[in-house]
């Protein structure tokens, strides 16, 4: 599939206290160690709480959709996954991964979609990547964004592509994870 644009970034597409009560809900929940489903665990440190909530998806939504269409992905989306409220202490990371699964749920659908949103920016490191790999490893393209995305930012993308978060230096990222699902490709 080839892809105009990989990522799209809309800076203040939340307000402070979205990203608060995101935040205030995402401490009440049960706070684990973040799992990776193939079982590697070391390829990722990180807390994080589970979050259904109807009003959360409805404001994610309309820029889900607004990044789906000005990007030029235009993909058929059905539904949220439960949001994953994450938090990155210094050191904490996710190397690289894709969010896509070997095959589709059992209600036929898959992850197409994939976003974090930033819900606090004192934090030094945890700068995240892109990459869009090619055969040739001297012409994959990466695109990492080493400034700090300001409370409230989100970045979306196709979740078929690898993508990493670099270790936290200095206090403590919270961000929301999410993915759309929507049919297979055909």
């Amino acid at each position: 599939m080839f892809l105009n644009s990989i990522h799209y970034i809309k800076e203040q597409a939340f307000p402070k206290s979205f990203c608060e009560d995101i935040i205030k809900s995402g401490e009440e929940k049960d706070i684990t160690l973040a799992k990776i489903q193939d079982g590697n665990n070391l390829n990722r440190k990180s807390k994080v709480s589970w979050l259904e909530d109807n009003n959360i998806e409805k404001a994610i939504t309309v820029v889900v959709n607004e990044a789906n269409e000005k990007s030029g992905w235009n993909f058929l989306l059905r539904e949220f996954e439960p949001l994953q409220y994450t938090i990155y202490n210094v050191r904490d990371h996710y190397n690289w991964h894709i969010d896509t699964h070997s095959k589709p749920y059992k209600n036929d659908l898959v992850r197409k979609l994939s976003f974090t949103i930033c819900l606090n920016d004192d934090y030094t490191g945890g700068d995240f990547e892109i990459c869009l790999p090619h055969p040739l490893s001297n012409k994959h393209k990466h695109f990492r964004f080493k400034k700090v995305f300001k409370q409230g930012t989100v970045i979306v993308f196709p979740s078929h592509l690898w993508h990493k978060v670099h270790p936290v230096t200095s206090g403590v990222r919270k961000v929301l994870v999410g993915w759309v699902v929507g049919k297979p490709f055909v």
